[in-house]
């Protein structure tokens, strides 16, 4: 067997054993927050939040309506669980590129998709687990163009780039390290640098999907929330509405959010020191004390060594931390750590073949089988709570919530539910299609407080709320469910 094909066998192997894992613990339908607006805008080709993740939605609609089985949010996050396990395989692949031994690129492999974070964004869609295999292969394959050179690398990581950016923005931080790669080589001849622009354009092809099913969603009215007079552009089918130019910017931009105090972390020199001890947290979190420091080793001399890609990979694990920490309207920031938990375990194998090389042990020597356990019980202890993870395999909680807004709301109810609850509602209104006549709307409490006096005079109107002492002026509302959400009926009258 070929030196090639046996990294090919082992790559291939950690890949599937990953995601092996992920199957035996994936959710057994849709979910609340995010992750059932993405099971839902893939399932019925709609527009998610910004910025719109059009690589996921377009993959997760194939994934939802090509398989064969379960259910469309199953099948999301099934795409999820083999983008993620593909990252391992990529993972063995890169480390075996930086000169990493195979038995510590395996142990790595799989340490980090057996971590906390990895695995847990793996049951689940997350658009970042999508966003974190395109980034993963573009920086393979601009290892290997800076060894070797070849034309077909610099197009495949231009395509991987241009796809990572077409899956979610944050990926624009993996530009310096591959900039630092490819210019270890020279700046690259006229003619390279036109293939590499192509790959980039196709790769964010993409993104043309969003202003074209923007545009068919309202000509033919798709959105049950017209029906009702609330404006286009709503959440589910053709968020903010990215048919026109101004408002497809606002999309790729995410001006509906404050992006830009993730950008500001990276001046905020005095908040550095913070930005550090989040990124040990993280990594000991995903591979113990003894995986930090052996991390640390690694990425160390990755830098002494100057090797650029090297230099480039401690870099492209390093960018994403003051943007995370940054920014203010991160719910779940652990998933931008992503990428920076798959560096941080191939420096963690340069590390180790370092420390390993001290002792000077022979091939089969004892000694190397005492480190690898030693990193093994390491990474181990760092698991948190997988019966945990194996439980989700029973997780009706998002169905159970659908079941119990119906037998709460008439049949041509329109049942308003903040973002958490609303999700659900989405799915079994649009996919599977057991929410009968009812129309629901993400919504606050009073964001469209205007149609209450019209809808009323047709339709009963309900809110899901956190709250438990809603008030909304000139009406009434009635509790008719507490706890550990809220279900109000809505009259008119004063509060």
């Amino acid at each position: 067997m070929t030196e090639r094909r046996l990294d090919a066998l082992l790559a291939s192997g950690a890949g599937l054993a990953a995601l092996a894992l992920y199957v035996a613990t994936l959710p057994p339908s849709y979910a609340f927050w995010d992750t059932g607006e993405l099971q839902t805008a893939a399932a019925i080709l709609g527009i998610a939040h910004p910025p719109a993740c059009p690589a996921f939605v377009l993959l997760g609609w194939a994934f939802a309506h090509v398989l064969p089985l379960r259910n469309a949010a199953w099948r999301v996050d099934l795409m999820c669980s083999c983008a993620m396990a593909a990252s391992v395989s990529v993972l063995y692949l890169t480390a075996r590129a930086f000169g990493v031994s195979r038995s510590a690129a395996v142990l790595c492999a799989l340490g980090f998709g057996s971590a906390g974070v990895p695995w847990r964004d793996a049951t689940r869609a997350e658009v970042q687990d999508l966003a974190l295999l395109f980034r993963a292969l573009a920086f393979l394959f601009a290892v290997r163009y800076a060894r070797a050179g070849s034309a077909r690398d610099f197009f495949l990581m231009s395509l991987a780039t241009g796809l990572a950016g077409a899956t979610h923005p944050i990926s624009v931080l993996l530009v310096p390290g591959l900039a630092i790669v490819v210019l270890s080589r020279g700046v690259p001849a006229p003619r390279m640098l036109a293939l590499g622009l192509a790959g980039v354009a196709l790769g964010l092809l993409p993104y043309g999907y969003l202003p074209l099913r923007s545009a068919w969603i309202y000509e033919r009215r798709l959105d049950p929330t017209l029906s009702i007079g609330l404006p286009v552009g709503l959440p589910f089918w053709d968020y903010d509405h990215p048919s026109t130019w101004t408002n497809f910017g606002r999309v790729l931009t995410g001006a509906d959010f404050d992006v830009h105090s993730g950008f500001a972390g990276f001046v905020d020199l005095p908040s550095y020191g913070r930005f550090l001890a989040a990124l040990l947290s993280r990594a000991y979190g995903a591979y113990g004390y003894l995986g930090c420091l052996v991390a640390a080793v690694g990425a160390g001399a990755l830098v002494v060594r100057r090797d650029a890609c090297g230099i480039a990979l401690v870099v492209v694990a390093l960018l994403p931390v003051p943007y995370t920490e940054s920014y203010n309207e991160l719910q779940d920031p652990d998933r931008y750590y992503l990428f920076t938990l798959w560096c941080a375990a191939i420096a963690t194998g340069v590390g180790f073949d370092l420390l390993l090389a001290l002792f000077r042990p022979t091939a089969r020597s004892p000694l190397r089988y005492v480190f690898l356990g030693c990193l093994l019980a390491s990474f181990a202890a760092a698991v948190r709570d997988p019966a945990a993870m194996f439980q989700q395999r029973s997780d009706d909680g998002a169905p159970r919530y659908v079941r119990d807004v119906k037998s709460l709301t008439p049949d041509n109810a329109i049942v308003l539910a903040e973002w958490a609850y609303s999700s659900p509602l989405a799915y079994a209104s649009y996919v599977d299609g057991t929410f009968g006549h009812r129309i629901a709307v993400a919504s606050g409490p009073d964001q469209y407080v205007a149609y209450f006096g019209t809808w009323l005079k047709t339709r009963p109107l309900y809110l899901v709320s956190f709250g438990d002492d809603v008030r909304i002026p000139g009406y009434t509302l009635q509790m008719i469910k507490d706890g550990p959400y809220y279900v109000y009926q809505i009259k008119r009258g004063p509060a």
